[in-house]
């Protein structure tokens, strides 16, 4: 059993893993959106990783979360520079992310009209059918990637309604979100209401973000 709180609160992996083991050990469910829609718990964390640039780093996270006992959900990105969704090492870790319980899904992202023309709508579509063509399957749930720049809520609220016939959710619902239930990220790296391993206890359900660009094994260098 762990103590009542990790015994290490910064972005180190040894840290991340601890935090998630005290959960787990004070009575909490961590899991996917999927495991969340599946088996709901009065004391649930939803883990979610937005993964923006390196989906290498992304798989080092998922297999702690395996590890941890726990499940994830892992949102990745069409435009992203550092990797390639539909390259064979992309594939690959898709296809073991998938094999340790983990879930898949897209970040949706835009701007990318503003190059290129036609609009969001038109590349929200487009990355779908790229997300789907990897995959193999239809897409079940998404992300936003930066919110503000496409349209916050609403835009993601809209495409969702859209796209119902087969997505089941988007991550920035009301009822994934304050007041409902708890939410805490790890943006820019800084955790505005503290390192979530605080959080142990203190909140029946919560929704937690990180991003695996931030967390690291020996020194944040490792990652850049």
């Amino acid at each position: 059993m762990s103590s009542l709180k990790p015994t290490l609160i910064d972005f180190s992996l040894r840290s991340y893993s601890e935090t998630l083991r005290s959960y787990r050990d004070h009575g909490y469910a961590v899991t996917s959106f999927d495991g969340f829609f599946e088996n709901e718990q009065p004391k649930h964390l939803i883990l979610r990783h937005d993964i923006d640039n390196s989906i290498e780093q992304a798989l080092r996270v998922a297999r702690v979360d395996a590890e941890a006992g726990c499940t994830s959900s892992f949102f990745l990105r069409v435009h992203a520079r550092g990797y390639n969704l539909l390259s064979l090492q992309s594939l690959d870790i898709i296809r073991e992310m998938e094999e340790l319980g983990h879930e898949v899904g897209l970040h949706l992202e835009g701007g990318i009209c503003e190059v290129v023309g036609s609009d969001n709508h038109d590349w929200a579509e487009r990355q779908r059918a790229v997300f789907e063509a990897a995959v193999g399957r239809p897409l079940t749930g998404f992300s936003l990637h930066e919110p503000a720049r496409m349209g916050g809520i609403e835009f993601a609220d809209e495409i969702r309604e859209r796209w119902s016939e087969n997505v089941r959710y988007h991550a920035y619902e009301d009822r994934f979100m304050m007041p409902s239930m708890k939410y805490l990220s790890d943006s820019s790296g800084r955790w505005r209401e503290g390192h979530f391993g605080e959080w142990v206890d203190r909140v029946p359900q919560l929704q937690v973000l990180t991003h695996p660009f931030w967390w690291f094994e020996k020194v944040p260098a490792e990652n850049y």
